[in-house]
């Protein structure tokens, strides 16, 4: 299969974790086939690929790892297809459609620190590029928004078939750090495949020189898997549909029971991610057949457990970091979906929190989509809406 082989001849040049390179390899196999293979389910799923590569501080070497599959890439898609990074949002109106034939596009954007988009973001003439880029584009969303210019209002059209392949890479501490009523709360986190690694399992001090000619094989074998797809639809075999959704409810009773609001909404792309890579998986195996079988949903099973386990372990560092914070975001919750509906100043004798505090945890609790806050009579009631 093409990200074995891709894990197997990187592995040999780079000491980068295996979890990163085999995230590579999907992502770059993701990107060169975008709009050639899809599944409807319901609508149009595309092999494209939101990746975070993350680790403690050290010699993870990611950004090694992101560059391999770039170099595949650039030989394979239009080097427009490769946007900038920190564009405007106009910028992007112009590109974009330029990328679309017969309204179908694709392009690859890539940040060694997600930190720097997110500070990109924020920015005032940027300031659309998160709804954009991680939401409309992430799924193929029609897009249409306009600047008023002196000449007149410039108007920018987005075919609904543009899909976005998007990988980066940060630091675990980072994103332990900015849990806490950030920006990668509230759902922008929870359209990436979060890939953690906390050891190296090969170290090398002086790599061997890239194998030019290897890497000339793997690009042409992705090409010739490419060149032999064109808008191709996949299906689920009945015994590989089974399988998918037993794991599917395995992952939701997991969100449901774990306590923190954000592991919830951090995990609530996986059984996309699971069909995307089972997909992924069943083009790579250059079977004669468009089906999905049970072998391709457990390979990507394997990845996503990993990102699963990943979302784990940063919330619950998050969570023992937030210390009374997180124990009273965890409290808030079991009291809200046991009661249903309950007033704001109930929950605050509750947990005997400041006022302030209860406003936080309030509002990370509705970003999650979890509760809803309603104004009745001058007063503030709580009620649970629960995972949907």
């Amino acid at each position: 299969m093409w990200v074995d082989s891709f894990v197997g001849e990187t592995a040999k040049h780079f000491d980068t974790p295996d979890e990163f390179l085999q995230a590579v390899g999907y992502f770059t196999a993701g990107a060169a086939l975008a709009n050639r293979v899809y599944l409807r389910s319901p609508r149009f799923l595309g092999s494209n690929l939101y990746v975070i590569l993350t680790s403690p501080p050290g010699w993870s070497h990611k950004s090694s790892a992101v560059l391999s599959g770039v170099d595949v890439l650039r030989q394979l898609v239009p080097k427009d297809e490769v946007l900038p990074t920190n564009p405007s949002v106009e910028a992007l109106g112009r590109k974009v459609p330029t990328l679309c034939k017969q309204d179908v596009g694709h392009g690859v954007m890539l940040y060694d620190e997600f930190r720097s988009f997110l500070a990109h973001v924020k920015k005032e003439y940027a300031s659309q590029m998160a709804s954009l880029v991680v939401e409309r584009f992430e799924r193929g969303l029609p897009t249409t928004f306009s600047k008023v210019k002196d000449s007149g209002t410039e108007e920018y059209v987005i075919s609904g078939k543009f899909i976005l392949s998007f990988i980066a890479s940060t630091q675990t501490p980072w994103l332990i750090e900015n849990m806490k009523g950030s920006d990668i709360s509230g759902g922008l986190m929870s359209r990436f495949l979060l890939v953690e690694s906390r050891e190296q399992k090969r170290i090398y001090a002086l790599p061997p020189p890239m194998d030019d000619k290897a890497m000339a094989v793997l690009t042409s074998n992705l090409e010739t898997i490419r060149d032999a797809h064109v808008s191709t639809e996949y299906t689920f075999h009945s015994k590989a549909a089974k399988r998918y959704e037993a794991l599917y409810m395995d992952l939701k009773k997991d969100a449901e029971s774990n306590g923190h609001p954000e592991y919830a909404s951090l995990i609530s792309r996986s059984p996309v991610y699971l069909k995307k890579i089972a997909l992924l998986h069943a083009v790579l195996e250059g079977r004669c057949s468009t089906l999905i079988f049970e072998a391709d949903v457990e390979a990507a099973w394997g990845v996503v457990k990993k990102s699963v386990e990943s979302c784990r372990h940063v919330i619950d560092e998050a969570a023992a970091q937030e210390g009374i914070y997180g124990r009273s975001l965890i409290r808030a919750r079991k009291i809200i979906s046991a009661a249903e509906k309950i007033a704001r100043h109930e929950i605050l004798k509750l947990l005997h929190v400041k006022p302030k505090e209860l406003d936080e945890i309030l509002e990370s609790l509705e970003q999650q989509g979890v509760v809803e806050l309603v104004k009745e009579g001058g007063r503030i009631s709580v009620v649970w809406k629960g995972l949907q």
